[in-house]
């Protein structure tokens, strides 16, 4: 019977591929391509140890490594009892995880792991066991206090219990308790667990405590009312005294803590290189008075001194759920010197959607050392500019924008042989889902250069690469962020509050050069033209364009005339309503077409049929394939590169070679189906699953025993 269902498991995956060839043949060529182009003269980095404590005690130890297609760990845990370990793709609840059970018997001294998973029907009682188990015990011990177990497991088991391990962010679950699992009970675990979610698969490198020094560099006595929602808030800062070149070699958060969630309000933070001869006609003395202030509001036209636009190369980078970055030993960010760099600004963002009143003192600590490393290191930030030109609709499962770097700014300002990235930061807002960094040359997509297709926007920790990956002059670098929006009401727009939405990537490379920033926006007349709207009264196209570019005042442009005038303020209305009401896109007033005159462009928006699934589609594939804006934001004063329209490059894209396991080729090709909210899954693939399902059940064959 099984030599049966395993004909006829092949004849279901030649329909899978006969209806989906892409996803079941891949161009052998071009993948081998994208791997050697790829990596070319990039650092791999193939022998790691990650370490991380998983309790805020110390009691959970994990560490564990890869070794060709297997994950080994290693747990040491402050129990006599059981361990557990799960992993999960979201929510981090034992009932949807995958679980092993370890434990040391009290008699024998034998280690032993129990391969399960929980259960959806009672989501807190003991896991169940797996019918094949594929979690395998090299060693272990357990001593007065504590207990060690080394054990692995397949990256991919083909099990549909267990769950494939990839790059994505995993929630990796944790528990122990004081008892062995015996004759199938299990004495809770009680207040002795959690989780956490960890990028598996990519190494970290840690902190190297001999010849480096600290700088704390923190904001003083920000107070943050009840009454903000958001608040950035910047700090100038002057570098310590170093008559020589040092090299940063890594960066750690400095977070304050409310008395009382004992939470943080802080969301991200940016530490950034400041050119002090930017601007003609500035003070260079006024700096120092900056350094002595406790700073101001960011990015405001009346509080911000115009000289701080100045500051736009980052040199440390923290997101919210992060540990901060140490970087590879042969790369390091220069400071200090004679010709180097003497300034630099703080930028926090402060998230305040509890209404808490709070006095803040977050900053960086940076770790440098005078003991220069072979490369000199940088960080470029790209995706999409922040701006009401990237929308997402509401009520959307997924719904993708894209940011593009493109040859304007990678063939003037990349050096011939490229540049090598080592990590890289992917940063959303709470819509964010999935984000991925897409790299393309001479029409091809290359292998991802990161890729998260379980985005959690609650650890945004760097992405560290595992092989370093070359860019070239010419090459494309896209950020690539899907958003979820089921729930909300009302159209997203790109913007600084959580509620807003960003898509960026903050890069971190080497050789340095003279580059802060490589992004793109929808063009504004299109993005205006693309809902059917030509134009706004009091306003040409070019007052809207600059008003959107350089982060105008409507009223410069149209003192006592016609606009859209916002509501008075509602107590009942949310911080996201409230943010809305003082957009920029509610102050717009329609007057072509003429059926549309006398709406403010965001009630225009809102009225829209964004149920209609083809309609979405639609808008979102033209704001993808359309025209955009680019940006190439040069560090270095005496340098200007334009910017340019562009349509989105035509290039072949990279597919993923298929999965190994058979059950994972039937569930990618059923999504891949559904993707399309008009397209329903095959019934082929369905009656084929069903199937095998049933006489899976029936006779008791595992899936295991029918992969190939």
């Amino acid at each position: 019977m099984q030599m049966l269902l395993q004909i006829f498991v092949k004849l279901c995956i030649i329909v899978v591929c006969l209806q989906h060839d892409a996803k079941c043949a891949p161009d052998r060529d071009n993948s081998e391509e994208n791997i050697e182009a790829a990596t070319t003269n990039g650092v791999r980095h193939e022998k790691w140890t990650r370490l991380e404590m998983m309790d805020s005690n110390g009691l959970y130890w994990l560490q564990w490594w890869l070794q060709d297609k297997d994950i080994h760990f290693k747990v040491t845990v402050n129990t006599r009892g059981f361990i557990g370990l799960g992993f999960s793709r979201r929510d981090g609840r034992m009932s949807s995880a995958d679980m092993v059970l370890l434990w040391v018997d009290d008699h024998s001294g034998k280690a032993n792991a129990l391969d399960g998973h929980g259960s959806t029907h009672h989501p807190h009682a003991a896991p169940l066991q797996d019918d094949t188990q594929n979690y395998h015990v090299i060693d272990g011990y357990q001593n007065a206090t504590h207990t060690y177990v080394h054990f692995k497991r397949l990256i991919e088991t083909c099990d549909p219990y267990d769950m494939p391990l990839s790059n994505d962010t995993i929630k990796v679950l944790w528990s122990f308790g004081s008892t062995d699992p015996i004759h199938g009970n299990l004495e809770g675990h009680g207040q002795n667990r959690g989780a956490r979610s960890l990028h598996l698969l990519n190494p970290v490198f840690r902190k190297q405590r001999h010849e480096t020094h600290q700088w704390d560099i923190t904001v003083n006595n920000v107070t943050i009312e009840s009454s903000m929602d958001t608040l950035y808030w910047c700090k100038i800062m002057s570098l310590p005294r170093l008559t020589t070149k040092h090299h940063i070699v890594g960066y750690e958060p400095l977070i304050t803590r409310t008395s009382k969630t004992h939470e943080s309000l802080v969301h991200h933070m940016t530490l950034f290189e400041c050119s002090t001869k930017s601007y003609p006609g500035s003070d260079s003395a006024s700096w120092d008075v900056w350094v002595k202030s406790s700073g101001t509001v960011c990015n405001s036209n009346s509080l911000t001194p115009r000289d701080w636009d100045s500051c736009s190369t980052p040199v440390a980078v923290w997101s919210i759920g992060a540990s901060g970055q140490f970087l590879p030993e042969h790369v390091g960010i220069p400071m200090g010197g004679p010709s180097g760099v003497k300034y630099y600004m703080l930028e926090i963002h402060y998230d305040n959607p509890n209404a808490l009143h709070t006095v803040d003192h977050s900053g960086f600590r940076v770790h440098y050392s005078p003991k220069l490393r072979a490369n000199d290191g940088g960080i470029i930030i790209s995706g999409v500019s922040i701006s009401d030109t990237q929308i997402i609709p509401p009520g959307q499962k997924l719904y993708r924008n894209v940011g593009i770097c493109g040859p304007s700014c990678s063939n003037v300002m990349f050096p011939k042989d490229g540049i090598k990235i080592i990590s890289s930061t992917l940063h959303s807002h709470r819509a964010g889902r999935k984000m991925s960094l897409r790299h393309v040359r001479d029409g091809k997509e290359l292998d991802r250069i990161v890729e998260d297709d379980n985005y959690d926007y609650k650890y945004q920790q760097y992405h560290q690469l595992a092989n370093e990956t070359v860019v070239l002059p010419g090459d494309y670098i896209i950020t690539d962020c899907a958003y979820e929006t089921v729930h909300r009401k009302r159209a997203t727009f790109g913007g600084y509050s959580t509620k807003q939405e960003m898509c960026l990537s903050f890069i971190t490379y080497y050789p340095k050069i003279e580059l802060a920033g490589c992004y793109s926006m929808t063009p504004v007349r299109e993005f205006f033209e693309m809902f059917g709207v030509y134009q706004f009264y009091s306003l040409n196209m070019t007052d809207v364009e600059n008003l959107f570019l350089y982060n105008g005042n409507l009223l410069d442009y149209i003192p006592n005339t016609i606009y859209g005038k916002t509501k008075d303020r509602n107590s009942n209305l949310t911080a996201e309503e409230l943010a809305m009401e003082e957009s920029l896109l509610n102050k717009l007033l329609i007057s072509d077409p003429v059926e549309f005159h006398d709406r403010t462009f965001l009630s225009h928006i809102n009225q829209l049929p964004w149920s209609e699934p083809l309609f979405t589609k639609r808008v979102e594939q033209a704001m993808i394939t359309g025209k955009h804006m680019t940006f190439c934001r040069v560090s270095n004063e005496s340098m200007s590169i334009p910017s340019e329209i562009i349509r989105y490059p035509n290039f072949t894209k990279f597919v993923k070679p298929p999965s190994r396991c058979t059950y994972n080729l039937f569930i990618d090709t059923m999504q891949l189906s559904s993707a399309g909210s008009t397209i329903e899954a095959p019934l082929t693939l369905t009656l084929c699953l069903l199937l095998v399902t049933c006489l899976k059940k029936q006779f008791q064959i595992s899936w295991v025993s029918l992969n190939y």
